[in-house]
């Protein structure tokens, strides 16, 4: 089964094609999470007022690799080299995202 991908970023890196945040650098690649991981993922790494968005990725489009790693918080997606544009479907604030509507679209048509 092929599953979305979601990243969280902060909406001043978000439009950036190819995508690649700042954290890049520091740590090799792109965090991503699958559908039930990201409002969790928000509210442990990100400050409560903090402007943030997620970008929705459609796996099949990219041209990185993504390695799934296990985690304490489960399998968490990796992103090894910048996120095409082609493969970025959606981008969506995280005010507005609920889980039952992620898990929707957790797969990619």
């Amino acid at each position: 089964m092929t599953r979305w991908l979601y990243h969280l970023a902060h909406a001043h890196e978000a439009d950036r094609r190819p995508y690649l945040p700042d954290a890049f650098e520091r740590e090799g690649f792109v965090h991503a999470s699958y559908a039930p991981a990201v409002l969790e993922s928000h509210r442990l790494y990100f400050a409560p007022d903090a402007e943030v968005v997620v970008l929705c990725i459609d796996p099949r489009r990219l041209t990185s690799e993504v390695r799934v790693v296990e985690t304490p918080r489960g399998p968490m997606p990796h992103v090894h080299g910048p996120v095409n544009a082609e493969a970025i479907v959606r981008v969506t604030p995280v005010a507005a995202v609920e889980t039952p509507l992620l898990d929707l679209l957790d797969e990619p048509r």
